[in-house]
């Protein structure tokens, strides 16, 4: 009976459960088609969660929206906090290209999600206080969630 206290417990605390995108902060139009990588790791005071995922085709073009110009068109980012890449530098932003590298796991998220936070393109939010970050990177067909507090 002590031995299964204790697996729960540590099941409790290590977070067993993958990260999962926060519900309440998907963009309109946005249809996740299948996890691509979910990682997380777990300290004393800290915890890590990545999460990437893959986009429906649909849901990429319908996310790519704004204002034609001569080289395409201008992304306009959805609203409620959501801001266009990329990202400033005097955000302290190396923690936000850093974030998706795989919460010290070993593995590695596909995609290049840390390379279009900082190239026009996408879009990103800052949760937290800054502890975690969405990006959806529409041309890319991909999105991600970090939090690292």
């Amino acid at each position: 009976m002590k031995i299964r206290i204790i697996v729960l417990a540590a099941s409790v605390l290590t977070g067993c459960t993958g990260p999962t995108w926060p519900s309440d902060q998907i963009p309109a139009g946005m249809e996740i088609e299948r996890s691509l990588f979910a990682g997380g790791g777990f300290g004393l005071r800290e915890s890590c969660d990545a999460l990437v995922v893959e986009l429906s085709d649909a849901s990429a073009t319908r996310l790519i929206t704004g204002k034609r110009t001569k080289s395409g068109i201008e992304l306009t980012p959805p609203g409620g906090g959501w801001s266009i890449t990329p990202i400033p530098q005097a955000s302290g932003n190396a923690a936000y290209e850093a974030a998706f590298a795989g919460c010290e796991s070993g593995d590695r998220p596909l995609g290049d999600l840390p390379g279009a936070l900082k190239r026009p393109g996408a879009f990103y939010k800052i949760l937290n206080h800054g502890e975690a970050i969405l990006i959806v990177a529409p041309r890319a067909k991909l999105a991600g969630y970090f939090n690292f507090g």
